[in-house]
């Protein structure tokens, strides 16, 4: 429905009370820092949305490996931000994973 900016506070709460019941390396909390991080660049906030996809993509590396579909996700999402940022020359090598 486009309710980015009333999400927010749903989504923090979520990945807060995940942390503290998971911590930062769980499947559930990955998936909602993932989460955060997608409505943080839904909502233009590319800044801020850029060490989220990067926790997601290091925890489910670490957790899950290189070929999961998590990961995989993980990496495409990380290419898109960075693609979306300019930042091609980083983006090119997470695009060819």
């Amino acid at each position: 429905q486009g309710k980015l900016e009333e999400a927010e506070p749903l989504y923090t709460e979520t990945l807060e009370t995940r942390r503290e019941l998971f911590g930062n390396k769980h499947p559930d909390t990955l998936d909602s820092i993932n989460n955060m991080a997608v409505l943080l660049k839904d909502q233009g906030k590319l800044e801020e949305a850029e060490p989220l996809y990067k926790e997601a993509l290091e925890g489910n590396c670490e957790l899950l490996g290189n070929q999961h579909p998590n990961t995989l996700k993980a990496i495409n999402n990380m290419a898109v931000l960075l693609h979306d940022q300019g930042k091609l020359e980083e983006a090119e090598p997470l695009y060819k994973e």
